[in-house]
């Protein structure tokens, strides 16, 4: 009786932390922007998941160009992006599975992609999976979820002028692709605080 509250307390807790931030974002109060280092955020990411990964035996690749231009964004919502996409393909693929994350570079964009070996997206599922509060139709019914984590990522993604999209076969695995504008040397940082610093 314990766990089963503690573990509903746990449910609304998240899920009131996902309205608020989709709240914050939808109505734009993360308008701070500044230079992040995306690669170093990825890492900072996996660091966090390294337990999870370990303990599922996940085989995770990473694909990141030594020399990255930075993204002009908010390092919070760009970290909560790549946490939302990372910590996904970590809970939807089974034991001794693989995650796959590349970065790379193309036509001053950058494109990022988060490929698991997990249980895949229904085809007619997904031009919904970014709405509010859909979760896919094969979802197990024992992995927890508040159907807000994807359309968190798309209203980051949308609020940094960028591009998200899903392919995806069931039982084979999932790929998420997001696109970035780079930094253009123009633009003068509103604040002085980096990433590191958050």
């Amino acid at each position: 009786m314990t766990r089963r509250i503690q573990s509903s307390v746990n449910n609304i807790t998240t899920l009131v932390n996902d309205l608020l931030d989709l709240g914050r974002i939808e109505a734009g109060f993360d308008s701070r922007k500044d230079l992040v280092a995306m690669d170093a955020i990825l890492h900072y990411v996996l660091d966090n998941y390294f337990n999870q990964i370990k303990d599922k035996r996940l085989k995770v690749a990473v694909d990141v160009p030594q020399t990255l231009l930075p993204v002009l964004g908010n390092p919070i919502r760009l970290r909560q992006m790549l946490d939302n996409l990372i910590g996904n393909a970590i809970k939807y693929t089974p034991e001794g599975g693989s995650v796959s994350i590349k970065m790379s570079v193309q036509d001053e964009q950058l494109i990022t992609s988060v490929k698991d070996s997990g249980i895949g997206i229904p085809l007619a599922d997904q031009p919904h999976i970014f709405d509010k509060f859909y979760r896919a139709s094969n979802a197990p019914k024992g992995v927890a979820g508040t159907g807000l984590g994807l359309a968190i990522v798309k209203s980051i993604v949308d609020n940094h002028e960028g591009r998200i999209w899903v392919e995806s076969k069931v039982r084979e695995g999932s790929t998420f692709f997001v696109v970035l504008p780079l930094y253009k040397s123009d633009f003068r940082p509103q604040t002085s605080l980096s990433h590191k610093q958050e």
